[in-house]
């Protein structure tokens, strides 16, 4: 895969994703995008080639593609958790890293951005979130992550 299309609030969740999700489907896709992209905190056995670019999105995504909350796309309704939540997830996460929706950004230049997400900035991003409240998605552990 060439080029990876995410939304912005998954730079943050492809980071932390320690192996649960949703359901099968999503916590392999997850997987997936946390080992194409090249993110040390998860160890994928198949073998996928490598991600060149990733192009930043305020929308459903690659992910959201195996997610059970993806209503009907045709609806226009995506998440049945709340499109209005996620997209502001999203467009929060872009803001705060400095990365523009619609653009292609190199992995590099999307480590910088999500280096720049202070504790503060990440707990309004993912304050909202069902994994955030379970704890399985601090600042500390991306932190920890970066370096």
């Amino acid at each position: 895969m060439e080029i990876l299309t995410l939304r912005g609030h998954h730079l943050l969740c492809s980071r932390l994703f320690s192996g649960y999700g949703y359901n099968d489907d999503f916590v392999k896709r997850m997987a997936e995008v946390v080992f194409i992209t090249g993110l040390k905190n998860y160890n994928q056995p198949i073998e996928y080639e490598m991600v060149k670019k990733v192009r930043l999105i305020c929308s459903h995504d690659y992910v959201c593609q195996k997610c059970p909350n993806l209503i009907n796309e045709k609806t226009g309704i995506f998440c049945d958790l709340g499109d209005d939540d996620v997209r502001n997830k999203d467009k929060k996460t872009l803001k705060y890293a400095g990365l523009k929706e619609d653009n292609l950004y190199t992995l590099e230049e999307i480590e910088r951005g999500v280096e720049k997400i202070t504790k503060e900035q990440f707990n309004e991003i993912c304050g909202t979130c069902r994994w955030f409240k379970e704890g399985y998605c601090v600042y500390e552990r991306l932190v920890k992550i970066q370096r």
